[in-house]
């Protein structure tokens, strides 16, 4: 939109402000806003939204045929510049309230019936938005298969991920992601936010969540 600021949105799937992700996340947003941007940290745990049901085809011409809190992610979604998303990692995937979420994202490139009678899944815009995702876990569990999630959830919102910060801690303690690691989250915010969009390139057929 003309004369609006770049927008960074990070998603929060941590249950715990103070968290390592959490803390990761504002500094990600601080970052993009002393880069000249606007940021935006969404807590998934504050949402009141439902389920997706998988309504099917052509359910509805805007998003979703819920109105709840997603109407407002939808939104800032479609405004922004760049997206991070950031959850521990819960059974090899992100945090549930999370996934919810993400689920509820589907209709952000829906299923929908073109003019021949055939079905596609078009997206509602360009994929020109670039992405990270940033996690916390122990130094004794893998991060990569959550990682997988979010950046087929990303690639579904017109996003292409570019890299992962992951905070692997051999402690149980409260925030403990160290000053290095905050500092690299202010850095990828600032990258995020200064960076051109991605050549604007609308796909056709998706390749599977």
């Amino acid at each position: 939109m003309t004369g609006q600021k770049r927008l960074l949105v990070a998603l929060d799937g941590s249950a715990l402000e103070g968290s390592s992700v959490h803390k990761l996340l504002v500094a990600a947003c601080d970052g993009a806003r002393a880069a000249g941007g606007d940021a935006e940290h969404v807590r998934a745990y504050a949402l009141a939204i439902k389920p997706c049901i998988a309504c099917g085809p052509d359910a509805t011409p805007g998003y979703c045929i819920f109105h709840d809190d997603m109407d407002r992610v939808y939104a800032l979604l479609e405004r922004a510049h760049a997206v991070v998303v950031g959850s521990p990692v819960y059974f090899d995937t992100v945090s549930g309230p999370l996934k919810l979420l993400i689920d509820r994202c589907n209709c952000i490139t829906p299923l929908v019936t073109l003019g021949d009678g055939s079905q596609d899944c078009v997206p509602k815009w360009a994929r020109t938005r670039r992405a990270a995702f940033v996690t916390a876990c122990s130094t004794e569990h893998r991060y990569d298969l959550a990682e997988r999630s979010v950046r087929g959830f990303l690639k579904w919102v017109g996003a292409k991920w570019e890299e992962t910060l992951a905070w692997q801690h051999a402690d149980n303690d409260l925030g403990s992601a160290p000053a290095e690691m905050l500092a690299r989250a202010r850095e990828l915010g600032r990258r995020l936010i200064e960076s051109a969009p991605l050549e604007a390139v609308v796909p056709g057929k998706l390749e599977a969540r």
